[in-house]
């Protein structure tokens, strides 16, 4: 990852104040999606103007967000495919305050075919962004989180692109770091070839059970790989744990920290978000 000591980002790149995290992780089955609406819902609750984007054709954070991508009446692939289509006309507002969506249809899937040809296809999302920043008359935000699809298609090489940082959700098994390892090669290469921006804000550990003495054992196994891996730091302190009421709430769209704001992983989102406000906002983000 970007080092600390990387000169400070450039005028070129600079969206005007806003920090964009990427949630990515190549292994699926990591609580992705949930974090990154839970957080996002969470930031938003903190008085933060929140961006959600979903760049995953799956469309789980839009349908996570209480949003039908079946009655969605703009098209959230002409953002990548057309560039004439301006970021504004992507956004769609919800019913949470303060939380807008750039929401994700099926027809996502198909603009990697129609990106492959294209000059700058990696880059889209990021030009899009920063015309809006610069733009008078759009809104602005304080945070955009984006949902990454789990594979590394073009989807995810944009959202890379575009952000200044990362959290990489990771479920405690023996295989995790794998898909973080993954995402640590794709970005050493996009800095040789496409000099991006995005540094590691964090790993999260999900679907923690804190009464399995295995997950215990290999969450103490991660912590030490994580620190000789990536040093000390990244690791955020708080862990989300495996609850029941994640599943029912994934299943009735409606982000678990609304309708079920006391339980043990709601709590702990919480206790993630103002983590992640103390690293970029009190100047503590690990680099």
């Amino acid at each position: 990852m970007k080092p600390e000591s990387a000169s400070p980002r450039s005028a070129k790149y600079d969206y005007g104040g806003l920090r964009v995290i990427a949630f990515s992780n190549e292994k699926g089955g990591v609580a992705k999606t949930t974090s990154c609406v839970s957080l996002a819902v969470c930031l938003a609750e903190q008085g933060r103007q929140v961006l959600l984007a979903d760049m995953d054709p799956q469309c789980n954070a839009t349908l996570g967000i209480g949003i039908d991508p079946a009655r969605l009446t703009n098209r959230p692939e002409l953002l990548l495919t057309d560039e004439r289509a301006p970021l504004s006309d992507a956004i769609i507002k919800t019913d949470i305050r303060g939380l807008d969506l750039v929401p994700a249809s099926s027809s996502l899937t198909s603009t990697n075919k129609a990106l492959v040809a294209e000059v700058g296809r990696e880059t889209r999302l990021r030009t899009k962004l920063l015309e809006h920043a610069r733009a008078s008359y759009t809104k602005k935000y304080d945070y955009m989180l984006i949902d990454c699809s789990p594979s590394l298609d073009l989807l995810t090489l944009n959202a890379l692109m575009v952000a200044t940082d990362l959290i990489v959700p990771v479920q405690p098994r023996y295989y995790s770091l794998q898909g973080m390892s993954l995402i640590a090669q794709t970005i050493r290469s996009l800095y040789r070839q496409l000099d991006p921006e995005i540094r590691l804000l964090g790993i999260l550990i999900t679907l923690f059970d804190k009464n399995t003495a295995l997950d215990h054992a290999i969450l103490s196994l991660l912590r030490e790989r994580i620190e000789a891996e990536f040093s000390a730091g990244y690791l955020f302190d708080n862990v989300i744990p495996r609850n029941i009421q994640v599943s029912e709430t994934e299943f009735g769209n409606l982000p678990m920290i609304l309708s079920q704001p006391e339980a043990s992983a709601s709590i702990s989102y919480k206790a993630v978000a103002q983590e992640m406000l103390a690293r970029m906002e009190q100047g503590q983000r690990q680099g």
